[in-house]
């Protein structure tokens, strides 16, 4: 704004949009009878109560600094809106446990509307038969283990071909050796597997293999997935519905066009789907959304075109996003620690032979130290660090404080992970400590997946799908930090743990793998 519509904005608007939000801040007060105990809060500002916390990012780190002062459990104040924090393995498990029936409800902020089809997304929509059913099929159709058995070969040559196309990569440069972007192809690869999970066809992006360049599709769909994350959990969701529609900022128009892209993607790929089953061409795979067209066929009303773009969405997202970043941060961690870089190679290619032929999905249960890996760099960077909001459904008590119902959960992962009093040497990336099944037998990395109900059903799916990644990786090519400095372990300002500056590293093919990659 300039400076005439600051003005006026202030002398007009300003006033009435503060007493609209008083009056709903009084009428969602929960009206409490005789004393109760409320958990310890920070200093709030009148009106919008703690809103601002949302701008410091990481967010987090921000809470986890909020903890430090205000203990394990604490609430904040969004508006009108209230929020529990629960910074403790303890308050954790009480909360996704105990009382995990009470916080199995999603909170419905205006941008989770527009962008899961009016909540019907399995990660949005509240407990009940509509989000069981959409959890069924979902779970049935693509992240069963007979789902993972059937399309292991999809996801070892995704895997073979990412690393096929680092090699042409590097063949082009001199001697051998390339600077790679290690975020731009891991997320390549996840999309194409996804893709082909979910209607049998990958990336357009085959033609330039010889280049080595990310398909223009992968690279658009990653864009539309980070702006989701982006404009999730803003300050903007808590404004009051006038201010809200005033859009100052523009998130709400950001909002609508996001939301426009992703239906355009998700419509041309289900039609493209549907017009090959139509013309009577035999689809290969038994994919998501050839399930759901069967489904729809039968029941029209039990599986719309809205459900079938909110699943394919949500896999399609969570799926490539979520991998994405723990196979960033573990090679991030390995370019940092050449021991373990060492250790997990050497375990591969005493697995059955493997320098001779490159990694099989079915090669994975005998890789322990490479799961040790994976298991440490979840528990360093967890993939969503304050998991997935939820809200209580029902007043409840936690740790001896009364919440009232309608109030939104934050798990902070991120200090219940790097707790002293639960870890040894919490910050040092030690995959010893996984060893032997050691303290993944306590349910300590569970917080990774979350807990309960809504615990994240691709559990296998991530695991099997980093490790083949990360496995060939490590095993197709000798890698190189740029410069000689340690890198930049800096995370992103999102709710996901992203790093803040995407990794690069150099990468040369080893000799043994060359002639094993060229005939792929």
């Amino acid at each position: 704004m300039d400076t005439i519509s600051t003005i006026v904005f202030a002398t007009l608007f300003l006033p009435p949009l503060v007493a609209v939000a008083v009056v709903q801040m009084l009428r969602q007060r929960p009206r409490q009878t005789g004393h109760v105990k409320t958990p310890p809060e920070p200093t709030a500002i009148p009106v919008v109560g703690h809103l601002h916390i949302l701008l410091k990012k990481p967010l987090h780190r921000t809470l986890a600094d909020i903890a430090a002062r205000h203990g394990d459990v604490f609430c904040l104040r969004f508006g009108a809106s209230r929020a529990l924090v629960v910074s403790s393995a303890a308050a954790a498990k009480l909360c996704l446990g105990e009382l995990d029936t009470a916080f199995a409800d999603r909170p419905r902020l205006p941008s989770g509307k527009i962008l899961s089809y009016d909540w019907s997304t399995m990660g949005h929509a509240n407990y009940g038969p509509f989000w069981r059913q959409v959890r069924r099929t979902t779970t049935t159709e693509i992240l069963s283990a007979e789902r993972l058995h059937y399309f292991a070969d999809v996801h070892v040559q995704q895997a073979r071909a990412m690393a096929r196309r680092l090699c042409c990569v590097a063949a082009l440069r001199s001697g051998g050796r390339a600077l790679v972007d290690i975020k731009a192809r891991v997320s390549e690869m996840l999309f194409n597997v996804l893709l082909d999970m979910i209607c049998t066809r990958s990336s357009r992006g085959d033609e330039q293999d010889e280049t080595g360049e990310v398909s223009e599709e992968a690279r658009n769909f990653m864009a539309m997935a980070e702006e989701t994350i982006e404009l999730t959990l803003t300050a903007w969701d808590f404004l009051p519905a006038q201010v809200r529609w005033l859009d100052v900022d523009g998130v709400g128009r950001r909002l609508q066009r996001l939301q426009a892209n992703r239906t355009r993607f998700l419509q041309r790929m289900v039609e493209e789907h549907r017009e090959t089953v139509n013309k009577g061409a035999q689809v290969a795979r038994n994919t998501m959304v050839r399930a759901l067209l069967e489904l729809q066929k039968e029941d029209p009303k039990a599986c719309t075109d809205k459900l079938i773009h909110s699943m394919c969405i949500s896999a399609l997202e969570a799926g490539t996003l979520g991998t994405e970043y723990t196979i960033e941060w573990a090679m991030t961690l390995l370019l940092n620690c050449p021991r373990v870089m060492k250790k997990a190679r050497d375990e591969i290619d005493e697995c059955d032979g493997t320098p001779k032929r490159l990694l099989e999905a079915a090669d994975v249960p005998r890789l322990p130290y490479l799961r040790c890996i994976i298991l440490e760099t979840l528990r360093l960077y967890p993939v969503v660090p304050l998991l997935v909001p939820r809200e209580s459904s029902a007043d409840c008590t936690v740790c001896g404080f009364h919440i009232p119902k309608g109030t939104m959960l934050l798990v902070n992962t991120f200090v219940v992970h790097r707790d002293p009093r639960a870890w040894d040497d919490p910050e040092t990336f030690l995959p010893e400590r996984f060893e032997d099944g050691r303290n993944n037998q306590a349910g300590k990395m569970t917080m990774s997946f979350g807990m309960g109900r809504r615990r994240c059903p691709a559990e296998n799916l991530g695991m099997q799908l980093a490790s083949l990644a990360l496995g060939t990786m490590i095993q197709c090519f000798d890698w190189e930090r740029v410069g000689t400095e340690l890198v930049d372990m800096s995370e992103g300002s999102g709710l996901t743990m992203s790093k803040k500056v995407p990794l690069k590293a150099i990468c040369q093919p080893r000799a043994s793998m060359v002639d094993l990659l060229s005939v792929l």
